[in-house]
């Protein structure tokens, strides 16, 4: 049965006060409630299967990684530097390592980390759930992170991210195992285990120290003095562990400016520290109601055959934000209220992001908040539980309310399931490379063009391509003008003497390389010059177009092949 959240302290101070987790649930609780909540567990696992299984291409970010993944040992990976300066906690690199060694390095090899994370975090989050919320309460944030298309996609993408939100759902289960604990054995077990967290998850260090901030504050305003000193072992570890990592790992990344620029310009994604503008105190209200998107999912996402009602002034009543953000905000009060040392745990790392956006040391957008996922919907949860109380007399109203916020939920998850090619960040770099594969002939040359090298260059080794195309330089930084550059890019084409045919692979859209800062140089991003198109007019001289295949649909997935049949006299 789940247990509700009572406190059994009521008399001492609300910091110390705890919640009980024997106390059964209140009498009329129905027993099918349960089985719902293990049954939106399962279609959790089942929908991330469904999207693992359905092995999608590579996405541009996955491809930046995994190039050095599939190419790179264990120490190359703890102290080189990266291709396409990419970053991510050693052990999940390692863990990634070990299972290109043990299954090969495709997707599929490189997603399956992930996708266990994913379901481990279902798992674990289910037990904290129990512990915390009532029975209603607990089928609403197992389900929220059961269906929300964020954290779907992230247990089936090779990245760290799913793996950042299992340490961050582990961070809180630990907490509920040793934060009554008194015993130095299960202290020291608790410091080690929090500083094995840390080599995962760069994100975990805000959940660890909020919840020694959170823990250390409820022994010194009570003046239990030697609780305070027992609780600094293990604090005292997370602290060395993170300490260890950032001199020898972490400290060791190369300051990119461009990519602060890239989250500035792009996603603004840094909080303004402080405001100085109308624009920059709107940033405090809608970057925190935006994580009602992702890492929630829990906002109807107006696009696709439902862009329409984008546009209806009806629009903000349609996405239902209001009910979500209403319940956690309720949600945050009544804890507030109840037991402020478990509130401090959850509302601190929020405020942690927040403040180390604000000084552009890490990004508050996105995936780099999915961390923040379990917090949010055990918020959500206990303003579900306060809402059935409020409405413990009108049923139909309370039920009613439940399925509107699962409502979008089920609408954006479902879509994906139903055309997996609305799976969020699809895109088809695979499908022009296999395209040659399968029709290549012998003595054909194959041109790539700058921005789609670093998929041809993990796909030639993940899946043995036998050509070996000539992948074209990234010229733009070097020359002044359009005219420049494409002079520059008659000496980088392949010697076509002898040849046949040519098949040339582009995006079209991707205009900006790693390590480039957004929109520069300025003339290569003029409307008027597509780098692509006058390609293709230049090979239009040396032959003509036979074959074209572009990924779908070809106004949205932008990666595309080419292919030329040469003039003789070449």
């Amino acid at each position: 049965m789940l247990a509700p959240f009572k406190s059994t302290t009521a008399a001492l101070p609300a910091w110390r006060a705890e919640p009980a987790a024997t106390l059964r649930p209140r009498a009329g609780t129905r027993p099918d409630v349960t089985w719902l909540l293990y049954g939106l567990l399962l279609l959790g696992v089942g929908i991330r299967l469904f999207h693992f299984l359905n092995n999608r291409s590579f996405f541009i970010d996955e491809l930046y990684l995994n190039v050095n993944t599939i190419n790179m040992g264990f120490w190359e990976l703890a102290t080189q530097p990266f291709q396409y300066e990419q970053k991510a906690p050693i052990g999940y690199l390692w863990v990634s390592r070990l299972s290109v060694l043990l299954f090969g390095k495709r997707e599929m090899a490189l997603r399956l980390f992930p996708l266990l994370c994913g379901v481990g975090t279902l798992g674990v989050f289910t037990l904290i759930a129990r512990h915390y919320l009532k029975t209603w309460g607990a089928v609403v944030a197992v389900g929220i992170l059961a269906l929300s298309p964020a954290c779907i996609y992230h247990s089936v993408e090779a990245k760290q991210y799913s793996t950042e939100l299992f340490m961050a759902t582990l961070c809180l289960w630990l907490y509920i195992r040793f934060h009554k604990s008194a015993s130095l054995p299960a202290l020291l077990t608790w410091g080690v285990l929090g500083a094995i967290i840390l080599w995962f998850s760069f994100s975990a260090i805000f959940v660890l120290a909020s919840i020694a901030i959170a823990v250390s504050g409820r022994w010194v305003l009570t003046t239990r003095w030697r609780q305070f000193a027992l609780y600094l072992i293990p604090f005292s570890l997370w602290l060395v562990s993170f300490g260890v990592q950032y001199v020898l790992i972490i400290s060791k990344y190369p300051q990119s400016s461009w990519l602060i620029d890239f989250f500035a310009k792009v996603y603004d994604g840094f909080m303004p520290l402080p405001p100085t503008s109308v624009k920059d105190v709107v940033w405090y209200a809608q970057r925190p109601y935006n994580l009602l998107v992702h890492p929630l999912g829990v906002l109807l996402t107006l696009d696709g055959d439902l862009a329409p009602w984008q546009e209806s002034k009806w629009r903000y009543l349609f996405k239902m934000g209001w009910l979500p953000a209403g319940l956690l905000l309720s949600g945050m009060v009544v804890l507030f209220k109840r037991n402020r040392t478990l509130f401090f745990c959850l509302f601190l790392p929020l405020v942690f992001a927040m403040l180390a956006s604000g000084v552009k040391m890490y990004p508050f957008y996105a995936r780099f908040v999915l961390f923040l996922a379990p917090a949010l919907v055990l918020f959500i949860g206990l303003g579900v539980d306060g809402l059935q109380e409020l409405l413990a007399r009108r049923r139909a109203l309370f039920y009613t309310v439940v399925a509107l916020l699962f409502l979008p939920l089920c609408i954006n998850t479902g879509r994906q399931l139903a055309n997996p090619d609305m799976f969020m960040n699809y895109e088809d770099n695979r499908g022009p490379l296999l395209y040659i594969n399968a029709h290549y002939q012998p003595g054909d040359v194959v041109y790539v063009f700058w921005n789609m090298t670093h998929a041809y260059q993990y796909y030639k080794e993940a899946y043995q391509l036998p050509f070996t195309a000539v992948q074209g330089h990234n010229l733009k930084n070097d020359v002044r003008s359009s005219a420049e550059f494409m002079q520059k890019m008659r000496a980088d084409i392949p010697d076509l003497k002898g040849k046949k045919r040519l098949w040339f692979v582009f995006d079209y859209l991707n205009r900006n390389a790693i390590g480039e800062y957004v929109g520069q140089p300025a003339w290569y991003h003029t409307q008027y010059f597509y780098a692509t198109t006058e390609m293709q007019n230049l090979f239009n001289q040396f032959g003509r177009k036979v074959d074209e295949l572009h990924s779908k649909p070809y106004n949205k997935y932008p990666h595309t092949v080419v292919l030329y049949e040469l003039n003789q006299q070449q």
